[in-house]
């Protein structure tokens, strides 16, 4: 592979543009007719569009006219303006000059009724005055409260142009080979999953569709991080103008099963965003929304990875392609870290070592994946989707590159260069932290301790919780082990396991003190060492265990057929919502070595 590597950072998709207004007002003094705008744009469109071109350009920029909206009071006593497309044009519409007072709506709907009304109060209002509605097909019905103020203005309209690279945007326009979220390839990435969103990227120039992805911090103070690319806003030509307070972040936008619905879901979504970060060699861009997420959206903030040579043995893709409903990608190989220069599309570069390297075994990605995040296998973030060679509609070619959140954390000069700052706000140096859900209800946070029965620390022990929330802790030197930010009301489920070195405390006296017990001879009365003495956790005390026992002691075994080589009480731990603690707990578990009767294991070997 040349050092010269030519790749097209075609993830950005550029869905719509907007067009100078110039207002038609018709007989009835309430309509704005935009049909000659929109085909004049839809006609240079396409011109400037080569036949084998392999990402959208943007249009020159045009001027924004600033048309005031008529309104009339119709029938039902609603002030009323209509906005003709023509065509069955799909637009959004930047209004401004919105400032909708207590108990004030504005409702839009399509003409035709085929498309969803939004209906808008003032908890839309923006201080900038501004709001994006769409995207709508067709003609459109505007109608307000008739006491509000009826001076909203039509900024500008983004449309999408025909036929622009053969390509088809949206809802069911994706590659039929891609692997919606919800078949069996995803199920194992239920969290990670609803860290994932469609950005709708509002422009001066138009909207671009990206994927972005909500990341936790070292606090787990829920700030509203996104990771998405830095190209998706400087396309291969020109450089996008945001407006960032219109940005729309839609959580949620999938299927609920494998199969594709026959209807577009409709997702949670959430406007408005800064941006904090960017870095243009690893495609970096990090944002915080600036809006509230609904309770509702249940969205979840993952976790990181920023080891600088670690190279994950499979890792995975959430993403939107052309902006249809989440997907998956798998690799199910080693993510390398590829050590050549990479050139861009868009006149850009990548310097070696920047980026990791993807051929991805399930299904691939598109325009509108751009920006989203590649997993390794423990749900931790590694970087987000740069680009690489546009594949076909059987996906055949998943060959992917993506900036590294490694390199991407303490570049540049400031704050406003790197990741560190935001992610590690309070410079703990972690390298790598786990995901967290959205805060729910009162949380509470559930620590403990593993001792032996005479109180020393068992390291090593792996505590694993299921239920609301997945998570996994390796009790350290101290034996102790912490779950934080759990929902009170949450059903959740502990285990506690170890296997290791079965030989571990296990000699003759261990033998003798058994063998007595089952004669009868002299009983043994320490509850934990009986448990203990039941190595094939039968219930019973047996020669078959004194077998087990001294086949380990001798090295005719290295473990017990059918036990654990350490048990735990108790090893398992269940909270239903009914006995979990409404602010903090503190537990005890004491762990026994099997086939250890006399306690001589030492528990960090």
């Amino acid at each position: 592979m040349l050092n010269w590597l030519y790749k097209v950072a075609f993830l950005i998709l550029f869905v719509v543009f907007n067009t100078g207004l110039s207002g038609q007002i018709d007989q009835t003094d309430r309509t704005i007719d935009l049909r000659n705008n929109i085909r004049n744009l839809r006609s240079k469109s396409n011109l400037q569009i080569a036949p084998n071109i392999e990402a959208i350009p943007v249009l020159d920029r045009s001027i924004a006219k600033f048309v005031e909206i008529p309104f009339i009071i119709n029938t039902d006593g609603l002030m009323e303006s209509t906005i003709i497309q023509g065509d069955n044009a799909e637009s959004y519409f930047l209004l401004s000059n919105v400032r909708l007072r207590e108990g004030e709506q504005l409702t839009i709907q399509s003409a035709d009724g085929l498309w969803p009304s939004q209906v808008i109060g003032s908890d839309r209002n923006k201080p900038s005055g501004r709001m994006l509605i769409g995207p709508f097909r067709g003609d459109l019905s505007i109608q307000l409260s008739q006491d509000a103020d009826s001076g909203i203005e039509l900024q500008q309209v983004y449309t999408s142009p025909q036929n622009v690279g053969a390509m088809e945007l949206g809802f069911d326009a994706s590659f039929k080979c891609h692997v919606n979220i919800n078949c069996k390839e995803g199920s194992r990435f239920s969290d990670e999953k609803r860290s994932a969103m469609r950005i709708r990227m509002v422009s001066e120039e138009g909207v671009a569709l990206c994927t972005g992805t909500l990341l936790n911090n070292t606090l787990g103070d829920r700030e509203p991080y996104v990771l998405t690319a830095f190209h998706c806003l400087v396309p291969p030509t020109g450089t996008l103008t945001p407006i960032y307070d219109m940005w729309l972040f839609d959580f949620n936008y999938e299927g609920f099963s494998c199969a594709n619905p026959e209807e577009e879901p409709l997702p949670f979504s959430v406007q408005g965003a800064e941006k904090l970060a960017e870095w243009e060699d690893t495609d970096m861009m990090l944002l915080r929304i600036t809006e509230d997420i609904p309770k509702e959206a249940n969205v979840f903030y993952a976790g990181w990875n920023r080891e600088l040579e670690y190279e994950p043995d499979s890792t995975f893709l959430i993403h939107h392609p052309v902006g249809d409903i989440k997907k998956i990608s798998i690799d199910y190989d080693t993510a390398r870290i590829h050590d050549k220069n990479i050139g861009w599309n868009n006149g850009s570069n990548s310097s070696p070592f920047s980026h990791y390297i993807n051929d991805f075994d399930e299904a691939t990605y598109q325009p509108g994946s751009s920006g989203a995040s590649i997993f390794d296998r423990y749900g931790r973030v590694l970087g987000q989707l740069h680009g690489g060679p546009l594949s076909d509609e059987q996906c055949t070619l998943g060959l992917g590159y993506s900036g590294r959140l490694s390199v991407s954390w303490d570049t540049g000069d400031g704050p406003e260069t790197r990741l560190r700052d935001w992610l590690d706000p309070s410079d703990f140096g972690f390298v790598q932290i786990d995901g967290l859900n959205a805060k729910q209800s009162e949380a509470i946070r559930f620590t403990g301790s593993v001792l032996t029965a005479d109180g020393l620390a068992i390291p090593n022990v792996r505590v694993n919780l299921t239920g609301e929330t997945s998570a996994s802790f390796l009790t350290g030197s101290d034996g102790r082990f912490v779950f934080e930010n759990l929902a009170s009301s949450g059903q959740y489920q502990i285990t506690i396991e170890k296997n290791t070195n079965a030989g571990n405390g296990l000699s003759s006296r261990d033998l003798v003190i058994i063998r007595n017990h089952i004669i009868g001879r002299r009983s043994i009365e320490d509850q934990y060492a009986l448990r203990s003495a039941d190595v094939n956790g039968d219930g019973n005390i047996s020669s078959n265990d004194l077998v087990q026992i001294k086949n380990i002691i001798i090295g005719r075994l290295d473990a017990f057929p059918s036990s654990p080589s350490w048990d735990f009480e108790p090893n398992v731990l269940q909270m239903d919502g009914t006995n979990t603690p409404t602010s903090s707990s503190e537990v005890t578990i004491i762990g026994f070595k099997l086939g250890d009767v006399n306690y001589s294991a030492k528990p960090g070997n």
